[in-house]
């Protein structure tokens, strides 16, 4: 089987144009995936655990 860049590209203009606009398509992303990666990122896992951790240390002072 050759590699999808070993084909030769079509030779119908109507043909090439499709495939160029399917290329371009593909390139540009979409609008959600924008939406998305534009929200405010999520707390940090360290102020996330904080208090998880003070209790599992107060804990393991107590069994001491």
């Amino acid at each position: 089987m050759r590699h999808p860049i070993d084909h030769p590209g079509p030779e119908n203009a109507a043909l090439r144009l499709r495939h160029f606009l399917r290329l371009e398509r593909e390139g540009v992303r979409h609008p959600a995936t924008r939406t998305l990666h534009a929200r405010r990122p999520a707390a940090p896992a360290e102020g996330r655990l904080a208090p998880l951790l003070r209790l599992l240390r107060g804990r393991r002072e107590e069994a001491n």
